[in-house]
């Protein structure tokens, strides 16, 4: 890496800052669950998460954007290069973590390597891109602060 090479872009260091908050803000409420045991927890969480028609509308949007994620996931990381090892992981902590964690830090990996062997191919966020990015961060923080604040 040149010294003209920066060791991480605002883009790459924003992913991982989201993975980060999606880590502490599911983790916040997953402590819960495991204090009733592996499967007793797993059960309980499964019927607290399909408990109203807004909490199963959710869980089916994020189990399809998921779904979506790893499709795009292993066919970027193929392209990429990034070894089936990296791969199985990232898929891996999306099931037993949080996919709100291990997506962002895909992304980040993603976008890096992509900056550092296919610099043509690379491309940041710009102008008004930033204004989406924005809002998005915004609802992420407030979600993790709600999250926080309410930990059972």
């Amino acid at each position: 890496m040149s010294d003209a090479t920066p060791r991480f872009t605002a883009t790459e260091l924003l992913l991982v800052a989201l993975g980060v908050l999606g880590l502490v803000g599911t983790w916040a409420q997953g402590f819960h669950y495991l204090a009733h045991g592996l499967v007793a927890g797993n059960v309980l969480f499964w019927k607290e998460t399909v408990a109203t028609p807004a909490s199963t509308f959710l869980v089916v949007d994020i189990l399809v954007l998921a779904a979506g994620a790893f499709v795009l996931m292993f066919a970027e990381g193929r392209r990429l290069g990034l070894g089936a090892g990296w791969l199985w992981t990232y898929f891996l902590l999306s099931l037993f973590v949080a996919v709100s964690f291990a997506v962002p830090v895909f992304l980040a990996h993603r976008q890096r390597r992509i900056r550092l062997h296919r610099p043509a191919e690379a491309g940041e966020p710009a102008g008004s891109d930033w204004i989406a990015i924005g809002i998005a961060v915004a609802i992420v923080v407030v979600s993790v602060g709600y999250s926080l604040r309410h930990v059972p």
